[in-house]
């Protein structure tokens, strides 16, 4: 195991240690929003753990009416209130949410050859420009992998440790997701959960794509 998922490991458990303990009997889901300290930079991400609430469900409903989906409200981070207060892991927006994870992880893709400098505008030639454009665009695609799995690896461990269920009582759905790539979100619920954990999620999703 690398430093950074080792690292990824203790935050993610200080995190869930750190959910309220008022709420936990209601938590249903533990949130992994998936950005980036400038948010089109794949070089600079972070993981920011949240969680919501049968009460904010319940709430969400009754000020949306009678039109509302249930479903939509439960599972949909569009409706989540994303109060990651409990951990943010990576390069964060501020400078101290988690220096330590964020120069892991820099060390880390450096190592694997991931890491590209800042864009620069030092060559006139536009074949030049395009093969750069290229580079780049394939070392994101390995950069979002590189993350991806990394956080993926921690809601398993979560999982598998039984920290979840020490933590909560029983085992809740992790749901990772980006915003920009709402179309990988089932992929990743499904790699992060066991089957039976992610379940419910996953028929709400099947209905909603059919």
């Amino acid at each position: 195991m690398t430093a950074f998922r080792e690292h990824l490991r203790r935050a993610g458990e200080r995190a869930l240690e750190a959910l309220p303990v008022p709420l936990r009997e209601e938590i249903y889901v533990i949130s992994f929003r998936i950005w980036r300290h400038d948010s089109l930079d794949w070089r600079h991400p972070y993981l920011a753990i949240g969680y919501n609430t049968e009460s904010e469900v319940r709430r969400v409903l009754a000020a949306g009416g009678t039109g509302t989906d249930p479903g939509e409200v439960r599972w949909s981070y569009a409706y989540w209130p994303l109060d990651e207060t409990t951990g943010i892991l990576g390069h964060g927006p501020e400078p101290g949410d988690d220096p330590v994870g964020a120069a892991l992880h820099l060390a880390e893709i450096k190592e694997l050859g991931l890491w590209y400098p800042d864009p620069g505008d030092d060559t006139d030639e536009d074949d030049e420009e395009d093969e750069e454009d290229e580079e780049r665009e394939a070392r994101d695609d390995l950069l979002i992998a590189h993350f991806d799995d990394a956080c993926v690896a921690l809601a398993r461990h979560l999982h598998t440790s039984g920290k979840l269920t020490e933590v909560l009582g029983r085992p809740v759905p992790v749901l990772p997701f980006d915003m920009y790539r709402a179309e990988d979100l089932d992929q990743l619920a499904e790699a992060a959960n066991p089957p039976e954990v992610i379940a419910d999620y996953l028929a709400w999703a099947g209905a909603r794509e059919g």
